[in-house]
């Protein structure tokens, strides 16, 4: 954990730690959009709309993983802080274990009601049979994706941050070469891109299992004891992670349905398109968020509260360079990515247009991603979970609702973007009254050296 006890480290130092986890995220991003790729390239729109519906399958998987991974992660790093190493690995070992029967739940239910849940996510008949494909192989590699995301998390609490990035960064090299096997030269169409997926996630998870397993790791997995209510209270800490993804998840649908509506099949796989350049720049924020986010909470249980507030002073700086950048480069290079997924004239006037609308969101979006997992990492798990309500589900739902009344598909592209900018207040407003008080307070159980 030596890694982690740097809390002195200069501002170059700290975006040199953070690349990793930024990267890492970046890298997870790109799945479903190399998919994607692929897909709208050597098989066609509607298979490409079809992967977009089953987006808010992946959002309830990457929703449960996180939660338990960020809720679980604080405990963890404030006992390592603390100097309670053997208390930590139980604590990981009981989340692990746990997160792993729950993953085989949700996919033997999934499994058995397919068909139902494709069609009440907005699959249409003609959209069916690859949702049914896509789907049915997406479900399956549920419990391998949990494992992923959480052990890329972990890996930074361990200290590791680099375990991360090699884990995304090899699956995604396998994703792009499995995917083109599957899909050009073996031309098994939206079949050959969900193995594809499915096996580079595998891959990735089983490096993470051999590093949690080994002597290396300060966290190696142990016989899990018995914590009654630590799932729970995981849960509950964790649940800004659930409410963000799973909320994705219903704004996906919801988009899906209104754009339907006005523009089609096609509206669709415009509204695809986009959401894989969301994933990718959205990710920025969060490689930076869930990096940083060890570091406080390891500072906040060695009672290095200086160290955990200058951490915060540089990831609120980041915050707001990056969040000009990635608007700048999504506004003025939209007509350039959109073009990377398709050539056709019809869909890429539909996405040229959305992208311009939907752009704004980046500007306000990090600020509010940030303040959630920075009030996860000091166990302030609630005002986290009423943020990500806000930006995810509530504003947004809202506004797809509302702004298509009067301004009709443009409604629908700027009722995320509204989204995010109505819950920036209620940010400000947690970072004044709970976060800095929260890097203020010392902890009750003194650390042990």
């Amino acid at each position: 954990m030596e890694s982690l006890m740097n809390l002195r480290m200069t501002y170059p130092q700290f975006l040199k730690y953070i690349l990793p986890s930024i990267l890492s995220a970046a890298a997870i991003s790109f799945f479903t959009t190399i998919d994607g790729f692929f897909v709208s390239r050597y098989v066609g729109p509607d298979p490409l709309a079809a992967i977009n519906i089953v987006i808010p399958y992946c959002c309830l998987v990457y929703a449960i993983s996180l939660m338990l991974a960020s809720g679980a992660g604080a405990y963890v790093s404030i006992r390592m802080g603390e100097g309670k190493p053997q208390e930590a690995r139980q604590l990981f070992s009981y989340i692990v274990t746990a997160m792993c029967i729950i993953g085989g739940i949700v996919t033997a239910i999934f499994l058995v009601f397919l068909k139902p849940i494709m069609i009440f996510l907005g699959s249409t008949e003609m959209l069916l049979p690859y949702t049914m494909i896509y789907g049915g192989v997406t479900v399956l590699s549920t419990v391998p994706m949990m494992l992923k995301l959480f052990f890329e998390f972990f890996a930074r609490v361990d200290g590791v941050p680099k375990l991360s990035f090699w884990m995304s960064a090899v699956g995604l090299f396998l994703n792009i070469f499995l995917d083109w096997l599957f899909v050009c030269p073996l031309k098994m169409g939206i079949l050959g891109a969900a193995l594809g997926t499915t096996l580079s996630i595998v891959a990735s998870a089983l490096m993470g299992l051999v590093h949690f397993s080994s002597k290396r790791s300060q966290l190696r997995y142990c016989r899990p004891h018995r914590q009654p209510g630590f799932l729970l209270k995981s849960s509950i800490n964790g649940s800004s992670q659930f409410l963000t993804e799973i909320s994705t998840g219903v704004t996906t649908y919801l988009f899906n349905i209104s754009i339907l509506k006005y523009q089609g099949e096609l509206g669709i796989s415009a509204i695809t398109i986009i959401t894989f350049l969301y994933y990718f720049y959205i990710s920025v924020y969060v490689g930076l968020s869930t990096g940083a986010a060890p570091l406080v909470s390891y500072g906040k249980g060695a009672e290095d509260l200086e160290g955990s507030r200058r951490i915060t002073r540089y990831c609120y700086i980041s915050i707001v360079w990056m969040s000009l950048l990635v608007f700048l480069v999504s506004y003025f290079c939209g007509n350039i990515t959109n073009r990377i997924f398709t050539d056709d004239v019809a869909l890429l006037a539909i996405a040229d247009h959305g992208n311009q609308l939907y752009s704004f969101l980046y500007l306000f979006a990090g600020v509010n991603v940030l303040v959630a997992a920075l009030l996860t990492a000091l166990d302030r798990g609630k005002p986290a979970a009423v943020i990500s309500a806000l930006r995810c589900l509530v504003f947004p739902t809202a506004s797809m609702l509302l702004l298509p009344l009067a301004l009709k598909e443009a409604g629908v592209w700027l009722a995320i973007p509204c989204g995010e900018l109505l819950t920036v207040p209620a940010s400000l407003l947690c970072d004044r009254f709970i976060l800095r008080p929260a890097l203020r307070e010392r902890s009750t159980v003194p650390p042990q050296r």
